[in-house]
């Protein structure tokens, strides 16, 4: 794992929430995040079972901020600094920034995943403007795909592929600006 200090900090405020880059330290309240199926309504299978489940998950993260100069955060309240998820971009296989984010269930309903995605969106721009900003969700989740439509983001592409959904459930694409055809196939075949 790389050591945090080989990394530049960056902590992002918001109105409500403090951004910091996800850490080793922040490992067993992500986990409490990932393992809660609750969290996972949209597309179960991807519950976290195990603690190791999420240790991967971190040590994918701060491999990606170091190596892409961004990657997802630690989302904290900013007055108490309780751990309400995780969220902003990573860089994808396919060259371009997957938006995401996942939060406790008792901070649903609040604008926090808008209040992140924005917040991500402008720090995706400002660290690599050349790079489309890209979201995928489920139709099944028409509250994110409501959050990426206020974060600057439209529909690409609906439709389905080999990977597993709920029945009569598709898989969506978003992206903030056209995509090369390499990122949009990309992007369908990891939808």
């Amino acid at each position: 794992m790389v050591h945090q200090l080989l990394i530049a900090p960056q902590e992002i405020r918001t109105d409500r929430l403090l951004l910091t880059p996800v850490a080793p330290t922040d490992i067993d309240a992500v986990h409490a995040v990932y393992s809660d199926a609750h969290t996972r309504t949209h597309l179960p299978h991807g519950r976290h079972v195990s603690r190791e489940q999420t240790v991967d998950l971190v040590q994918r993260k701060i491999g990606g901020r170091v190596r892409h100069g961004l990657g997802s955060w630690t989302v904290r309240d900013a007055e108490t600094g309780t751990v309400l998820g995780v969220g902003g971009v990573d860089m994808t296989a396919g060259g371009v920034w997957n938006l995401g984010y996942r939060l406790a269930v008792s901070a649903w309903g609040q604008g926090y995943a808008t209040e992140i995605a924005r917040a991500a969106v402008t720090a995706a721009h400002d660290t690599a403007p050349a790079v489309p900003v890209t979201g995928r969700v489920l139709t099944n989740n028409p509250g994110s795909a409501r959050v990426l439509d206020k974060s600057g983001l439209a529909l690409v592409w609906q439709g389905t592929t080999a990977a597993a959904t709920p029945d009569g459930v598709e898989r969506q694409v978003w992206a903030d600006r056209v995509l090369t055809d390499a990122q949009h196939a990309w992007l369908v075949a990891n939808a």
